[in-house]
């Protein structure tokens, strides 16, 4: 949730969002929905014209193809394309870059030190981590901070992100785990409400009914563990009650060893983040 003061964080600030795909454009509708930023201070850029006009004409501003155009004078440089681009777009860019601009990209694996090398300027850079639940405003962004970003452009990003969800500051050795915990993590959950609901159809729900009751009760459950700071472990022990139906299913999900699959799930997905190369050398 946002306040005053974080607002006001970005209230003047002008704004350059290097490739506004499904992340970067979920940064601009924040921007412009919850910051309340006017259109003269976002300079937005994709790759395409044909791109560029068709959402210039749905957010009534100004889309261009021009990167270094866009972030000469922003305060604020988000660098939202892939991570194979980045180094390059970074170094298109960096003449144009102010001094005093902070540079943020949301590329896995492309470290700080690599984008502060293709800056070759002293900016501060920070590296975040969104989840695609930004784009409903439940997200949560991890950042890390470059050698030259200080606490104000950390309270900066805060702000920013605070607009979508959560945030937390961690270490760039942290990142992949973060990765597949975080930013994979939804698809995991995706897996698990599609598998309640298919339990529930199986004993006779119809399919909206299944998949509203397995959304819901996982929000709930997430919230339940947000709000109450409680173990997951005691707040199952709170719905498991003696000789009851739900340690028959608990019972089941050990039998799956459902447990130690999603575990190896993040492990996994952590171990292949590190192993990612986001601009291999010809």
């Amino acid at each position: 949730m946002q306040d005053a003061k974080q607002l006001a964080t970005l209230s003047k600030e002008t704004f350059a969002i290097i490739g506004a795909g499904k992340m970067g454009g979920a940064i601009l509708d924040s921007l412009i929905a919850s910051a309340g930023i006017p259109p003269e201070r976002l300079r937005i850029t994709v790759k395409h014209r044909e791109r560029a006009h068709q959402l210039g004409e749905r957010l009534k501003l100004t889309v261009a193809t021009d990167n270094a155009s866009a972030v000469r004078g922003a305060d604020l440089i988000l660098i939202c394309v892939k991570p194979q681009h980045v180094v390059d777009v970074i170094g298109e860019i960096a003449p144009a870059v102010a001094p005093n601009a902070l540079v943020i990209s949301i590329a896995t694996a492309v470290t700080t030190s690599e984008i502060e090398a293709a800056l070759a300027k002293p900016n501060a850079v920070i590296r975040a981590m969104p989840n695609t639940p930004c784009r409903i405003g439940h997200g949560m962004t991890a950042l890390v901070r470059g050698r030259h970003a200080t606490d104000a452009s950390i309270a900066q990003a805060t702000a920013l992100f605070s607009l979508m969800g959560k945030t937390t500051e961690v270490d760039e050795a942290w990142m992949n785990p973060v990765t597949a915990l975080s930013a994979s993590g939804p698809a995991f959950i995706y897996m698990i409400v599609e598998a309640l609901a298919e339990g529930g159809i199986r004993t006779g729900l119809p399919r909206e009914l299944a998949t509203l009751l397995a959304a819901q009760a996982t929000l709930g459950a997430a919230a339940m563990v947000l709000e109450s700071g409680l173990h997951p472990a005691l707040l199952k022990s709170e719905v498991t009650t003696p000789a009851g139906c739900t340690v028959d299913g608990l019972l089941e999900l050990e039998d799956g060893k459902v447990r130690a699959t999603l575990i190896r799930a993040v492990t996994t997905t952590s171990e292949k983040a590190g192993r990612l190369v986001p601009h291999p050398k010809p």
